[in-house]
């Protein structure tokens, strides 16, 4: 059951771009072509979700509400706001066009193969058509009558016209036939489809605990909000009607996509009992919704969609990428499990729904960092949490500040994808965005002059001891503004040791790092399925469930997989260094499978000792003719205590708050002098642990040209 003016960007992924090649054998957008054809044989063949979205050096763009359409061989990618969009022969590489006349808004762009349709939404209702659109050539062809909040158009194989909408926690997801020979007229009455039903169908809950960043300041959140469905998107695929939608909020952790089915474009349409279709709640990556489906060139489905972002104290959103099908019976599904992790291109692997994932293993996350300097609050190992909201903060943005990753041993890396922040960043607003407490912010211009000559910059070293560096990526002068800034490596490397080094922070900001995500060691990867799981669901609230497993040893987490049919388990949880989890995503009527399996990784996560990093609690201090001079706390694995600038007078040294252990007068004779023998030395306690005694605490001092050393030593016997 297992699953496992036209710019040229880089979209999705760094490394060298080269266009593919023109590609033939398109199939019918009702289902796939009757062979695969590998559309990508050069590297780079990977990307990584979240995806940042970009043109030259503008700053990174919000990648709200994405469209994709397979219009005429090329791929297209709308996105909200602005008079642009992308094309791209292969889903890697991609050209901007800047189109002045093509509709703002929410996007809904729809073909019949031969021209393509686009239209805004909520205000804006024109409709535009274009037979050369990578030219940016439209033509206004039409005007809606009323507003479609989140409008999708879409074509039938027999040329008709229909528009689906719905943006509500009240109102319902509606379609009307549309007449392209009366203007995009309506033709008879909207008939209306569905209305969120949170209460069946668990993950349209809004529950407070999985909000990431509020929407609004007004009020709080309530502990369970009705649902806010949203997005409309209709695909066909062999002869039945997939109506998409999203729900719940882009600010929840549990924001994805389900579908409702048909046998007509007009209904009736039933909810598929087997969603949600991209569920995501956990890893760095968070939230899946208010996207599109779509055929690539072989037929494969694929589903992009937007993901919550939170950059400099602000919500946003970036792009995600997931395969998708359609099962024998009729049922979509998506696979989002290590949805976050490298990924191949569309056209690369067959059904890759089953087979898309590298097995590049994350290797960075919970492992030991170090940084040339931490800015009070901001902490290094948030760098290797695996957590969308925090971020390491250096002290400054200077050239030369750094943050090191210890993968604990020796490991093949493949890839790399640095997640930036921006702290204390001197930048004009720009973009919409949602912080704490705050609504939704204008619209921005995406026609804008907003550029920096340079972005962040840096270089990345690798090292097998911590002391001589190999340099592995130099972007020592970046004009790509990549917040998550992924690159497959054109051959993998062994090391123990990453170096993140800052050489040009923008704006003016502190270096900052969301996480620094290592990937690899395929070759040790481990998969193992768990065979004692424990469900038990809540008799009082069917949409939850308690899972408990018995720990595989060494697991670095668990993909927790569950369906309503056994072999149906198309949703998942990926649990990281625990063996427990309740969901809340079950729909209420059918009974449902699980299914636990175990990921390792071959390396192990760093597991703090407080008694190494902070200390014991224990204590010692030294004090001079009666005032205290310094105390020390006792650290596990540190050995030696040295009190620096003795002269001559009566010393008292002792266990804080407890026993005298040794009293006397140092005199001139034994502080001051060239020599590097001991002038005094004593034992003053045992240590040991229960009724072992393991060692001694001895205690020297050393003489110096102007003031000596007082040296405690804790000798543990056969260490």
């Amino acid at each position: 059951m297992y699953k496992l003016k036209s710019k040229t960007v880089t979209l999705l992924v760094t490394l060298i771009m080269i266009a593919g090649t023109s590609c033939k054998n398109v199939p019918d957008k009702t289902g796939k072509s009757e062979t695969f054809s590998v559309r990508i044989s050069d590297k780079p063949m990977t990307f990584c979700n979240p995806i940042s979205l970009s043109v030259g050096s503008e700053r990174a763009r919000r990648a709200g509400e994405p469209v994709v359409v397979l219009y005429k061989d090329d791929y297209y990618l709308f996105i909200t706001g602005g008079r642009g969009y992308w094309y791209s022969s292969n889903m890697r590489d991609w050209t901007y066009i800047s189109a002045p006349d093509f509709p703002g808004g929410c996007p809904s762009v729809a073909t019949d193969g031969k021209i393509l349709f686009a239209s805004g939404d909520k205000g804006l209702h024109d409709v535009f058509a274009s037979t050369d659109p990578k030219n940016g050539i439209w033509n206004k062809v039409g005007e809606y009558q009323r507003d479609y909040g989140d409008a999708d158009m879409f074509i039938d194989d027999d040329g008709r016209f229909f528009m689906y909408w719905g943006w509500s926690q009240i109102l319902p997801f509606q379609v009307v036939e549309l007449d392209p020979e009366n203007g995009f007229k309506e033709k008879g009455k909207p008939v209306t489809l569905f209305f969120g039903n949170y209460g069946e169908n668990g993950f349209e809950r809004r529950r407070k605990e999985d909000v990431i960043f509020p929407y609004f300041s007004h009020r709080k959140y309530f502990p369970e909000e009705s649902a806010w469905i949203e997005g409309p998107w209709m695909v066909k695929h062999n002869g039945k009607y997939y109506l998409q939608y999203a729900a719940i909020g882009l600010e929840f952790s549990t924001y994805s996509h389900g579908v409702y089915v048909a046998d007509n474009p007009m209904g009736p349409f039933k909810y598929s009992q087997h969603n949600p279709l991209t569920y995501k709640t956990t890893g760095f990556m968070l939230g899946a919704g208010h996207g599109s489906t779509f055929h690539d060139k072989n037929g494969d489905l694929w589903t992009i969609a937007m993901v919550p972002s939170y950059l400099g104290g602000r919500g946003g959103s970036d792009l995600a990428l997931f395969p998708t099908a359609v099962d024998a019976d009729g049922v979509m599904n998506s696979n989002t499990a290590f949805g976050d992790y490298p990924q191949y291109f569309p056209g690369i692997r067959k059904d890759a729904v089953d087979n898309n994932f590298t097995g590049w293993m994350l290797l960075s996350n919970k492992k030991r960092a170090e940084a040339s300097s931490i800015l009070e609050g901001f902490d290094v190992m948030n760098a290797v949490d695996e957590n969308l909201m925090t971020h390491w903060c250096a002290g400054t943005g200077d050239p030369g500040e750094y943050i090191t990753v210890d993968l604990g041993k020796k490991s093949e890396i493949y890839a790399l994808q640095i997640n930036f922040d921006q702290h204390d960043a001197r930048i004009p607003f720009f973009g919409r965005g949602m912080g704490p407490g705050m609504g939704p912010r204008p619209a921005m211009n995406m026609n804008r002059s907003n550029t920096n000559p340079r972005y962040h910059s840096y270089t990345v070293q690798v090292s097998d001891d911590n002391t001589t560096w190999s340099t592995l990526i130099d972007k020592s002068n970046n004009t790509t503004d990549n917040k998550h800034d992924y690159t497959e490596l054109a051959e993998p490397v062994k090391a123990r040791f990453v170096k993140l080094t800052n050489i040009f922070t923008p704006d003016s900001g502190k270096f900052a790092v969301k996480d620094l995500r290592i990937f690899g060691n395929p070759g040790e990867a481990r998969f193992t399925k768990v065979d004692k799981v424990m469900v038990v669901r809540n008799p009082e609230d069917r949409r939850d469930a308690t899972l408990l497993w018995e720990p595989v040893k060494d697991a670095d987490g668990y993909t927790v997989r569950y369906g309503i049919e056994p072999d149906k388990l198309y949703n998942n949880y990926m649990v990281y260094d625990a063996n427990t989890i309740t969901i809340h995503s079950l729909n209420r009527d059918p009974e449902y499978y699980f299914e636990v399996e175990a990921f390792d990784s071959g390396t192990d996560y760093y597991r703090e000792r407080t008694e190494q990093t902070m200390g014991r609690g224990a204590e010692i201090e030294l004090a001079k003719d009666g005032k205290m001079l310094e105390r020390k706390m006792t650290k596990e694995g540190q050995n030696e205590y040295v009190f620096e600038n003795i002269v001559p007078g009566q010393y008292i040294f002792r266990h804080t708050f407890g026993p005298v252990l040794w009293k006397g007068e140092l005199t001139k004779a034994e502080l001051i002098g060239s020599g590097h023998q001991a002038t005094i030395t004593d034992t003053l306690s045992f240590l040991g642990v229960g009724t072992k005694v393991t060692g001694q605490m001895e205690m020297k001092v050393l003489p110096g040209k102007e003031n000596g050393k007082l040296i405690v030593i804790l000798n543990y016997f056969n260490k």
